[in-house]
């Protein structure tokens, strides 16, 4: 009996070692994706619904699109405006909304980061043998799932 308990927490061990190590690894890209000047993760992420919008969107739409609340997309949207990268623009009939929009220069650098990060998905999709791209999304799927789940 004790065997199987030692190869469980060898195992556990052992996961628990190549989540972190892929932990660290992506936060370090993250960080040499971020070239001074540019946009970080987080202002993408707030900004990306804009890049295939035919209008402008609520501040309320791009928080819940990337997964903040609308003060801390507000704040964002403060910092990427004094920037000149969006304008965010009253609403005619209900001036409580606010709607923002990409200006040329916010456009400029969000089309950049995507090629950036499209090259980046797809130099990772190449580096895996054929049948693991599907294996590795089916397990990001469903880690994701987990993480989302802890409490």
């Amino acid at each position: 009996m004790p065997t199987r308990t030692t190869t469980h927490t060898a195992e556990v061990a052992a996961f628990a070692a190549a989540l972190d190590d892929f932990r660290r690894a992506s936060s370090r890209a993250r960080g040499r994706l971020a070239s001074e000047g540019d946009l970080t993760l987080s202002q993408y992420h707030l900004l990306e619904p804009l890049l295939d919008a035919e209008a402008p969107l609520g501040v309320g739409e791009l928080a819940c699109a990337a997964g903040v609340s609308a003060p801390t997309a507000t704040r964002m949207l403060a910092g990427l405006e004094r920037d000149d990268l969006v304008e965010r623009r009253g609403c005619t009939r209900d001036r409580r909304v606010v709607r923002v929009v990409l200006t040329d220069e916010g456009a400029g650098r969000m089309e950049r980061k995507r090629s950036r990060m499209e090259a980046r998905h797809l130099a990772l999709y190449r580096s895996l043998e054929p049948g693991e791209p599907a294996q590795a999304a089916r397990l990001l799927e469903r880690l994701a799932a987990a993480i989302e789940d802890l409490r």
